[in-house]
């Protein structure tokens, strides 16, 4: 199998253009969805550990395993065994959907326990994107014809009446703090983000906006989440999507109003359409080279700042 792999590698990365990897170098991807995420039925690309070899042939260091349903920390530790020869990173993660127990320190505990390094806020399983019929939402009820009486019963909020955090969301995140992990903030609504956001900045607790694009363009409001210590996600596989209401050139006016020193790049793939996640961070990178993106700062946002984030060396 691994030679298998590794000629298939070989073989994609010989029909690129020389020095194709020159902005990739030491990337970390902190928003990787494994196959089969929601379902066998829908392949978004192929093999882990065939898109792992690939992805080091492509310089990247290391990526966040991701699960709208499961933990992931078993899958990363058997990735991370079989590709112990390339020095690849695989950081399980968990989210914290209904399925696995919603928001609890209870949730974060176990999840540390068994190896996780990031903490997602629910994903299908917010109250948010409960109420606008989110894409993943969309899949699951094609999967499960009671998904969704059960998505709409057990719907998390993180805010009280009030707009302040609920004591299970200040909790899940006083444990993220007190076992090192980082949080990232899943598919919770604008608001909910900007409350986990000023509580983090409290307390000291790393964080990432996940692909706000999805939820404002304004200028400002990203500018708040960065001055608030936040890491801003910026995603290349939704730009994909025969549907996105998103283009190349409005995550490039986002960076701009933001700066890199707050910004991560990353894939977050997640269908038949979007290539393997390698050349899909290879477009991202390439095509905001050509908008003006200077190596550097895109290193900063490809490298450095992700694994800030991760609470890993540079």
């Amino acid at each position: 199998m691994t030679d298998d792999h590794g000629s298939a590698a070989r073989l994609d990365v010989a029909a690129l253009p020389d020095g194709f990897d020159r902005l990739l170098r030491d990337a970390v991807d902190v928003h990787v969805h494994g196959q089969p995420d929601l379902s066998a039925a829908f392949p978004n690309r192929g093999d882990d550990l065939a898109v792992i070899r690939l992805a080091h042939a492509y310089g990247i260091a290391g990526w966040v395993l991701k699960s709208h349903l499961w933990i992931t920390t078993d899958r990363a530790a058997r990735l991370r065994q079989q590709v112990a020869d390339l020095g690849f990173e695989v950081y399980g993660s968990v989210t914290l959907n209904p399925a696995m127990g919603g928001v609890s320190a209870t949730v974060v505990e176990l999840a540390a326990a068994h190896g996780a390094r990031v903490v997602f806020l629910p994903t299908w399983g917010s109250a948010a994107d409960v109420g606008r019929g989110g894409y993943i939402s969309t899949l699951l009820g094609r999967i499960s014809p009671s998904f969704a009486d059960y998505a709409g019963r057990e719907a998390i909020s993180l805010l009280a009446s009030d707009g302040s955090l609920t004591g299970p969301a200040r909790e899940a995140i006083d444990a993220c703090r007190d076992l090192g992990l980082s949080l990232a903030t899943g598919h919770v609504s604008l608001e909910e983000s900007e409350a986990v956001a000023r509580y983090c900045a409290g307390i000291g607790q790393r964080l990432m906006i996940t692909h706000p694009l999805h939820y404002t363009r304004e200028a400002d409001r990203l500018r708040e989440l960065a001055d608030l210590g936040a890491y801003v996600e910026f995603c290349n596989g939704p730009l994909l999507h025969p549907d996105s209401h998103h283009t190349i050139r409005d995550v490039h006016d986002a960076l701009s109003a933001i700066g890199p020193d707050r910004a991560v790049l990353s894939t977050d793939a997640f269908s038949r359409w979007a290539p393997a996640e390698p050349e899909c961070l290879r477009i991202f990178v390439e095509q905001l080279a050509h908008l003006g993106w200077q190596p550097d700062r895109l290193r900063r946002m490809t490298v450095d700042n992700p694994r800030a984030f991760l609470g890993i060396p540079s």
